[in-house]
């Protein structure tokens, strides 16, 4: 072999050496290297499902309504008949002694812009409440007075005056410890429903409520 040929093949085989090193070296440097850290927010992606915290987040929230050290409410309703004193009691402390001392049906206005709807008239609902909790009971007699009617249908207090009978202060009832206050609610009844039932509730807080059968 010619010297210039030999000369050319060291020439050639100086580079193809070069780059088998450097490819083996890179080759070795990788294998060794140690996988690259997570970026943040790769947990959420590569972690386990989201559907999988749903069962926590489910369990902490009936754990919470269910807090030890807490009782149920006092519930139940209270029932008589026309006369009849019953309790009613709430979680906020209240503490009544109500009786239902009177139906006034058919109840006539007390003046002349207090008329029922064409085809109904007003029934009166007069109750004696009597604060025996050791603090001042307050609420809107209007709001926690129901009446039932013979079809089954339950109806709420109507505003206007009926002759004979206030509407407390405006239905407001405002009572220190062992107080009492008498006054009526008005309802409007269509023809041909008789009341059978009488309701007083306190509507803010669950408890005890009382019920009057008055047919």
């Amino acid at each position: 072999m010619s010297h210039m040929a030999r000369t050319r093949g060291r020439n050639m085989a100086g580079p193809l050496g070069a780059a088998t090193g450097l490819t083996a070296a890179v080759l070795l440097m990788a294998s060794c290297s140690p996988s690259p850290p997570h970026k943040p927010g790769a947990a959420a992606t590569h972690g386990a499902p989201a559907s999988h915290a749903t069962p926590a987040t489910a369990s902490a929230s009936t754990a919470a309504s269910h807090a030890p050290g807490t009782s149920a409410p006092p519930t139940g309703t209270s029932t008589g008949q026309l006369g009849t004193t019953l309790p009613v009691s709430d979680t906020s402390g209240a503490q009544l002694d109500v009786s239902l001392t009177k139906l006034i049906d058919p109840a006539t206005g007390a003046n002349k812009y207090s008329n029922p709807a064409e085809g109904s008239h007003f029934v009166g609902v007069k109750l004696r409440i009597h604060n025996t909790a050791a603090s001042t009971y307050q609420n809107n007699a209007n709001n926690e007075t129901t009446i039932t009617l013979s079809n089954g249908k339950t109806l709420y207090a109507d505003y206007n005056p009926i002759a004979g009978c206030g509407n407390f202060d405006n239905g407001q009832i405002t009572l220190k410890s062992g107080a009492a206050s008498t006054g009526c609610v008005t309802f409007q009844v269509p023809k041909g429903q008789k009341v059978i039932k009488v309701g007083y509730r306190n509507t803010v807080f669950p408890g005890r409520t009382a019920q009057w059968h008055v047919s």
